[in-house]
């Protein structure tokens, strides 16, 4: 091959290898906004009306759906070119529930749930004490009286957006601090 060629063929594999990169970083750095998937329904927050008693009684799929509703996990995709969507468990006391994100929706059951890519556990108690006040959420995990676990890799969180979910839990941003990710 001659000299003109061989430049060529690097050039071109040089471009295509950008283009991977920045389309992968795309995809992942970008802030989805699927709260328009919501818009015109009403999302009622299961303990408004109840005491803390009543609503540890009927803590359901409902209670699960609008806390993570609560902290947009809505926003959580596919990992570009990828049919993978978001899977969450969710232990809260004794009971298990899963979450499934696609195309924005929430979709909750109670059940364990495999392939998760991260697991938070709390107590009925302090779900309802996140259902009540927002702020709570990230109290609560700072607190370290609920976790989340990760179980994924950490290049299938980064390309299915849980760092902006990371951020609405904790309150902390981790963006700012992206090669640590691929360090730890």
């Amino acid at each position: 091959m001659n000299k003109k060629g061989a430049l060529w063929l690097w050039i071109s594999i040089i471009l295509i290898a950008l283009l991977v990169i920045v389309t992968f970083l795309y995809f992942a750095l970008f802030n989805v906004n699927n709260e328009s998937v919501y818009a015109g329904m009403q999302i009622i927050n299961p303990v408004e009306g109840l005491d803390d008693k009543q609503a540890l009684a009927l803590f359901d799929e409902s209670f699960v759906f609008y806390l993570l509703y609560e902290i947009k996990a809505y926003n959580l995709h596919n990992p570009p070119l990828s049919s993978d969507y978001p899977k969450i468990q969710i232990n809260v006391g004794e009971q298990i529930f899963n979450a499934d994100i696609k195309k924005g929706m929430i979709n909750v059951a109670k059940d364990e749930i495999e392939d998760e890519d991260v697991v938070i556990r709390t107590s009925a108690e302090e779900a309802v004490k996140m259902l009540r006040d927002k702020n709570y959420v990230t109290k609560s995990f700072n607190d370290g009286k609920s976790e989340i676990e990760l179980v994924a890799s950490k290049t299938t969180l980064f390309a299915k957006g849980y760092l902006n979910l990371y951020n609405e839990i904790t309150g902390k941003s981790i963006t700012g601090n992206l090669i640590r990710i691929y360090t730890d």
